[in-house]
Formats: structure tokens, C-alpha cells, sequence
């Protein structure tokens, strides 16, 4: 979702641009308290994710409320995880500036300077290659992809740019295609080795 502030307000929009502010009260107040400038535009997800520890024990507790009757079928284990933060994913505007032609690696580093951190509010992760401890930590944790972006790309408001790679952080049996992470100089990354 999409964070603007303004004014010390914070507004929300969905990933279909659809104001969400009546859905997530508790985030807008997280985040006035969060973003220190006088207006932003931060994308971001408002998840239990970075709380979870054991996604596997997520998913058997779920599986656990079908196996005893209590729901038809097992509920997303987030669900179960009343604790939520803000994961800020990148900024899109700052003090009015668009920052939309703005190399991700600055758009990043602007990002950290107005993000206040905190068990309410996280900045994703930015990790360089070798990936492959990273997807298996994030495995354990019940992420089910990542998305890796080129350190020169640029924002596309609504759209995965280009330069960007969305990669399972799920490990299955049939084996996945290479892919290209960083143009010509690239490193590959295999998501399933």
C-alpha cells in the first residue's frame, strides 16, 4: 500500500489506489509517529511478517483449527498473528519532490533517513548477492517471495519495473529457470538451489 503524509495526516491506498484509511486506523497512527518530514509517500506492506519467528508453527496452528472443526479451511497464518508493522519497501515522494527517475540506491538511503524504525515500523531488508542464506531465513519465517530491484532502477507507480525480479523464497521439487538479477554484469540467482 501506498502511505502519503501530509499535513502530520497520513492517507492509505490500496494496491488498486483505493482509499484503505477506514481499514487501517491503527497504521496511520503508527506512522505519523514514524515518518519524519514534512510529506512523504511511502510504499510499504502492513503485515505480521516480521513478527512471525516460526511461520511453520503459524501454519500448523492453523491447520490445527480445521483439524478440530472450528473453520472449514485453514485461515492465512497471519492471520493468527495479532502483532502487525509497517514494512516500508521504497519512497516514492519527499517533501513534494517525486523521486519516481530517482536510482533505487538513493531512493533507499532517503528511505532509511525519514524512516524512523521500530517493532511498529521496519525498512525491508537490501541484501546483496550471495542471496541463498537469506531465502533460506526468510523461508523459515513463512515469506513466500522476495523482489530484488536493480540499485539503478527507477519507480513504477502500480507496475513490477523491468529491472526488478520477483523470486520465490519457497522451496518445491521442480526445478526453477535461471534468471538474470543485474543486466549485463549479472549475477544468477537460482531460487530453488
Amino acid at each position: 500500500m501506498l502511505a502519503r503524509l501530509q499535513d502530520r495526516h497520513i492517507s492509505l491506498t490500496d494496491a488498486a489506489g483505493q482509499s484503505v484509511d477506514d481499514q487501517f486506523l491503527e497504521l496511520a497512527g503508527v506512522l505519523g509517529e514514524a515518518i519524519d518530514a514534512d510529506a512523504a509517500v511511502v510504499d510499504g506492506v502492513w503485515t505480521a511478517q516480521p513478527f512471525i519467528g516460526n511461520g511453520q508453527e503459524l501454519r500448523r496452528r492453523a491447520q490445527a483449527l480445521v483439524e478440530e472443526g472450528l473453520v472449514d479451511k485453514p485461515p492465512d497464518p497471519t492471520e493468527l498473528e495479532t502483532r502487525r508493522a509497517f514494512v516500508a519497501v521504497d519512497l516514492v515522494e519527499l517533501d513534494g519532490a517525486s523521486l519516481r527517475e530517482i536510482p533505487y540506491a538513493e531512493r533507499r538511503r532517503l528511505l532509511e533517513s525519514v524512516m524512523q524504525e521500530s517493532g511498529r515500523v521496519r525498512i525491508s531488508p537490501a541484501v546483496r548477492v550471495p542471496v541463498q542464506p537469506w531465502l533460506d531465513a526468510w523461508r523459515s519465517n513463512g515469506f513466500a517471495f522476495y523482489m530484488a530491484k536493480h540499485v539503478n532502477s527507477r519507480y513504477h507507480p502500480g507496475e513490477v519495473a523491468e529491472d526488478w525480479l520477483v523470486l520465490r523464497a519457497k522451496a518445491d521439487r521442480t526445478p526453477a529457470p535461471r534468471r538474470r538479477l543485474f543486466g549485463r554484469r549479472s549475477t544468477t540467482v537460482d531460487p530453488s538451489e
